[in-house]
């Protein structure tokens, strides 16, 4: 892996010098710059991600630093770390949009720098590093990804509460466990699946678990008005609450306003928050993320798809985000029989515009399923986590279509609720 870089923008020269120790010692190469100037042409030189952090005093001899900020391209601004003198910072807002992660003030205080420096640059690693669908999220360069980048290190250095939203198949989960595994925390992390039938007390266990770690709710949304109560009391009473990580793929603040989500939970909830966007907004990453996929589906080959198939994708409003374009991907390469080029007509035929019939959307089903289960046999597991993780996501969909409702989800496909019930919770 290559080695990180660090550009420390500052004019006094023996500050300059003892940052770069610092971020030496930090595990990164230091590259010094004395003016906004020299800085913004070392920037231009680097290109889209040549930088994985960037640390930038304010007082510069030729500019202000966060007016050189914003006039910075977003491919070339990295996040950043400023540091301040007493009331250089009046709008810290403004200057956390134009991406400064933290503020350093002076004198500076060396340590507390490398645990934020190392923080950055363990989530810069994290988006660099392909370890599978841990990653997904953070492939490509669009510019409606870098605010994510920006927001995703602001969360793993802080200890506030972070909301990820993003619409079904944008990867939330992927950049929850991503925080999490970087919050620093020395106590057990967990996971909670919500759902309906979450219980007050499935709650109460899942804090309990996760005291002094961090606790990710999934699907937050789906919590029943005991299950809000109960975790908006343990918030606000319990000292030693977990961090925590919620997401969704609904507008909570639409929910409490038409009342089905507790208002005053979700401005705690909604301290930080990292929007996801949907393909259909970062459309310049879909070669990337094609390749990716049939990377990871022909591990060792270098597969990709022809221009006139990429463009027939990018024509597509991937309603279904990134997970859509993951099982078209896998159809492609199944239907040119494992071709090192899949062409136009190798794409699934409803991307023509015209819906998949039934026998068709389930030949589609049955090859997103063998693409699904390539995956998961390349972890540990067992026929009953496999056989669960399917039904989990079978179940979490049919409740969405029925509006979380499990009473109305059971009367339509004639199940018995209490079995539903069981297996959401198991």
């Amino acid at each position: 892996m290559k080695e990180p870089r660090v550009l420390i923008v500052e004019d006094e020269h023996a500050l300059a010098v003892a940052l770069e120790v610092a971020v030496r010692q930090a595990g990164a190469k230091g590259e010094l710059a004395a003016t906004a100037a020299r800085a913004r042409a070392l920037l231009s030189a680097a290109g889209t991600g040549g930088y994985d952090a960037m640390l930038l005093d304010i007082g510069l001899p030729d500019e202000n630093g966060l007016e050189f900020l914003s006039g910075l391209p977003d491919s070339q601004r990295p996040p950043t770390i400023v540091i301040t003198a007493h009331g250089e910072i009046e709008n810290s807002i403004a200057a956390r949009q134009l991406g400064v992660v933290d503020f350093l003030p002076k004198p500076v205080d060396f340590d507390a720098f490398q645990n934020i420096l190392r923080r950055l640059l363990q989530a810069s690693a994290d988006r660099a590093v392909d370890d599978g669908a841990a990653n997904l999220t953070f492939i490509g360069a669009a510019a409606a990804m870098r605010p994510v980048f920006q927001q995703v290190a602001q969360a793993c250095a802080a200890a506030e509460p972070v909301l990820v939203r993003g619409e079904t198949g944008t990867g939330k989960t992927h950049v929850a466990r991503l925080i999490q595994r970087n919050s620093g925390r020395s106590g057990e992390d967990r996971t909670l699946a919500a759902g309906p039938a979450t219980t007050a007390g499935d709650l109460a266990a899942a804090v309990d678990a996760a005291r002094g770690g961090t606790l990710v709710i999934e699907e937050v949304a789906l919590l029943g008005a005991e299950a809000q109560a109960e975790l908006l009391g343990r918030m606000e009473g319990d000292g030693e609450f977990p961090r925590l990580i919620t997401t969704t793929g609904e507008d909570l603040r639409e929910l409490a306003a038409a009342g089905s989500f507790r208002s005053d939970l979700f401005y705690r909830l909604q301290v930080l928050e990292v929007r996801l966007p949907p393909l259909r907004e970062r459309m310049e990453d879909l070669p990337a993320l094609v390749a990716h996929f049939t990377g990871r589906l022909k591990p060792g080959q270098a597969v990709d798809l022809t221009d006139r198939a990429v463009a027939k994708l990018q024509a597509h409003e991937w309603p279904g985000n990134l997970r859509e374009l993951a099982n078209a991907v896998a159809y492609a390469l199944a239907a040119s029989g494992g071709m090192i080029a899949p062409d136009v007509d190798d794409l699934p035929p409803y991307l023509d515009g015209e819906p998949p019939g039934e026998d068709r959307a389930e030949d589609e089903l049955i090859r997103a399923l063998d693409a699904w289960v390539e995956v998961r046999l390349g972890t540990p597991a067992d026929y009953r986590a496999i056989s669960e993780a399917l039904e989990a996501h079978l179940i979490r969909r049919l409740l969405r279509r029925y509006d979380g409702k499990l009473a109305r989800l059971a009367r339509a496909l004639g199940a018995n609720r209490t079995t539903l019930r069981r297996r959401l919770g198991r």
